[in-house]
């Protein structure tokens, strides 16, 4: 049996990697999600005309243009109370990265000595509709520690991340465990190929008949009605399956003895009597 030569034992080696990568990558992304949902909930909670500043600190605003080719001149920016130690200031005019329409972009800086307290802040523009005008309500925090106590984010408040930027950080480890994942079932793919065994990938029972579906090329599927071997994944013996039909590279069988089989379990295409790995580079 193939099951103790070294292409074999290359073949678990290489599982046991992906399977600790793809583990990697689920845990990863479901970080990265919870994060995500975390800012999300974060963000319907304080209200996206809610901005959060420090001391010292600044934030960028944009919002529509009421109508095109405006000037600097036109925008009139007010605060409420009018003595808040806040101070904003226009950067330009660009077009819309969705629709092309006029939008305008500008900051909002509060003092270094600033204390903490609510402020509002009105951008309207010369001739527009009282309507078109956009509001603001800035929150003052007197301290970074301040800042994440108040924070509706769990993120922000237990790591003092954001937690959007915290979601894309993850997300990107976790896709990059994910390619390590995909490039490693690469090479046991062609190991198992090697071997000239298939690894089931769905299992369905059906009161006393279980079906099987495995990957198979042209050369290695067996004919409907020839029998072949069913492995666990460490090389043992599990039973026997029967060739049912195959379907632009898929393999259907009907187990035989009815034993338990599981996705991941393997089915030797070649006959019982032909176990011989095929030659190649090692594992």
């Amino acid at each position: 049996m193939f099951s103790a030569t070294e292409l074999w034992q290359s073949l678990r080696r290489y599982r046991r990697i992906q399977r600790f990568w793809g583990g990697c990558a689920a845990l990863l992304l479901a970080v990265a999600l919870l994060g995500l949902l975390d800012g999300v909930q974060a963000l319907m909670r304080l209200g996206a005309d809610h901005l959060e500043i420090l001391p010292g600190g600044s934030e960028t605003l944009s919002g529509p243009c009421p109508f095109k080719n405006p000037l600097n001149s036109d925008i009139q920016a007010r605060f409420t109370p009018e003595n808040a130690p806040l101070h904003f200031s226009l950067e330009g005019f660009f077009a819309g990265y969705w629709f092309g329409n006029g939008m305008w972009r500008g900051e909002v800086r509060a003092e270094p000595e600033a204390g903490p307290g609510r402020y509002e802040l009105r951008i309207a523009f010369k001739g527009a509709a009282a309507q078109s005008a956009q509001k603001y309500v800035l929150l003052l925090r007197a301290d970074e520690a301040s800042l994440r106590a108040a924070s509706p984010s769990w993120v922000r408040r237990l790591t003092g991340w954001n937690a959007f930027i915290a979601a894309a950080w993850f997300g990107c480890l976790g896709t990059l465990c994910g390619l390590r994942t995909y490039l490693l079932g690469r090479r046991c793919f062609e190991l198992l190929r090697r071997l000239g065994c298939s690894e089931i990938f769905r299992v369905s029972a059906n009161g006393a008949s279980c079906h099987i579906w495995c990957l198979a090329s042209r050369a290695d599927t067996p004919r409907p009605g020839e029998v072949r071997r069913v492995l666990n994944d460490a090389g043992q013996a599990l039973g026997a399956a029967r060739a049912e039909k195959a379907h632009k590279g898929v393999l259907e069988l009907i187990m035989l003895d009815g034993v338990s089989v599981l996705p991941g379990c393997l089915l030797c295409l070649r006959p019982a009597d032909d176990s011989r790995p095929e030659a190649g580079g090692r594992g």
